[in-house]
């Protein structure tokens, strides 16, 4: 946030931009901005709007809803980066733990690795106190078996 020089004697506000590419990203965008303008981070804002999308079971391109691999297992990646400092974590192949976004920003603060995988990515996560759960859910589970 700040403000640039658009011409001689012409001052404009930057204002935060949050983009999502499907429509079920909107209310993690809606929130994403509340976050920012209560004054939290642009990593609290992505995490807080992504873990409302992730925990939607609704939705089944991400998280608690998505759709198990075809062993019918639902495995999950997250990715977060952060300019400052050229940081970036993720996680893949995470299983059982609904928002894998938290989970690869704990990878970028607290690790030296870039990405952790399967049941390192599991075993990390419960250290760091993220609950366990089922993220099957009858939807998926017959979309599954319909594949």
């Amino acid at each position: 946030m700040g403000s640039s020089k658009d011409g001689p004697g012409t001052s404009t506000t930057l204002r935060p931009l949050v983009v999502s590419t499907w429509p079920f990203g909107k209310p993690a965008n809606d929130r994403a901005l509340e976050i920012i303008a209560s004054g939290g981070s642009g990593l609290d804002a992505v995490v807080e709007g992504i873990g409302l999308v992730e925990s939607d079971r609704d939705v089944d391109s991400v998280g608690a809803g998505g759709l198990p691999n075809a062993a019918g297992i639902v495995q999950l990646d997250a990715c977060i980066m952060s300019g400052p400092g050229h940081r970036a974590g993720s996680v893949a192949a995470l299983e059982g733990i609904e928002n894998p976004v938290a989970v690869a920003r704990r990878v970028m603060e607290r690790t030296p690795h870039v990405m952790l995988v399967g049941a390192g990515a599991m075993e990390f996560a419960l250290s760091e106190g993220f609950a366990e759960s089922d993220l099957n859910t009858p939807e998926s589970q017959e979309a599954w078996r319909k594949w």
